[in-house]
Formats: C-alpha cells, structure tokens, sequence
C-alpha cells in the first residue's frame, strides 16, 4: 500500500509499507492493506511504518491518519503538524524543549500551552527511549 507522511512545510516520507502502526486517543492501532476505510486523530507519539523486515518511526504531536482506496490502490495518509524522524531525534534538544515548555506553562496555565508540554514531554520519552 502506499504511505505518505506529509506536514504544512513537505512531504517526511512517501513509499510502499505492509504496516503503518499509530495512536489515537483510544489507544494504538495498525492499518494493513485492505483495511476498512478509516480516519482517526492522532495523539503525540510514534508512527511505525513497517515494509517487510525494515521499520521506520516518526514522532509526531498529533494530527491525522486517513486510510482508504480499492485493494489495488489502497493508500495510508498522515497529516501532522511536524514530523520527525525517531532516529534524527536528540535527547539533550527534547530535554530543552521540555523545559522551555514547563516555562511556558508556569507563566500561562491555558489549554494551549498545556498540549505543548504533553506533545514535549512524548518527544523526550521517545528520544530517550530509542535504541532500548
């Protein structure tokens, strides 16, 4: 099936895939060839894409996934806000970004400001979690 993991700026990735792997609120979810037409909101956290024994991981702080089409031409869509690909992620630039964040919410306290420390707080995890 075909993949295409795009933001406001560009095209991440674009290929051929067996698996494409996400969270939605209610929890995580594989899409395959075939699958029946589906649209879910994504939370911030790991898009795995899966194409036979090689895997890539995205983070993305949300957005959301589109899947549709005949058998022949059966397409997987994520729209995020930004995505970066798991392994270009760095621990000490999350760490900071998370403590800019934490900044930011001490002296606003909105809705707003509160979803960006949560999507800061999944790029440290991940970031710190890759390789394990």
């Amino acid at each position: 099936m075909q993949v295409s993991i795009v933001s406001p700026e560009e095209r991440v990735w674009q290929g051929e895939a067996d698996l494409v792997v996400a969270r939605s609120p209610e929890g995580e979810f594989g899409i395959m060839r075939g699958h029946i037409p589906f649209l879910a909101a994504l939370v911030p956290g790991r898009v795995r894409v899966v194409s036979g024994s090689d895997s890539e991981e995205f983070f993305v702080p949300g957005g959301f996934l589109e899947a549709s089409g005949p058998q022949d031409d059966y397409h997987v869509i994520v729209l995020a806000d930004d995505a970066d690909n798991v392994a270009d992620l760095d621990a000490a630039e999350a760490r900071e970004r998370l403590d800019e964040a934490r900044r930011r919410n001490e002296k606003e306290q909105d809705e707003r400001t509160q979803a960006q420390l949560q999507i800061e707080l999944a790029r440290v995890e991940i970031a710190e979690s890759r390789g394990q």
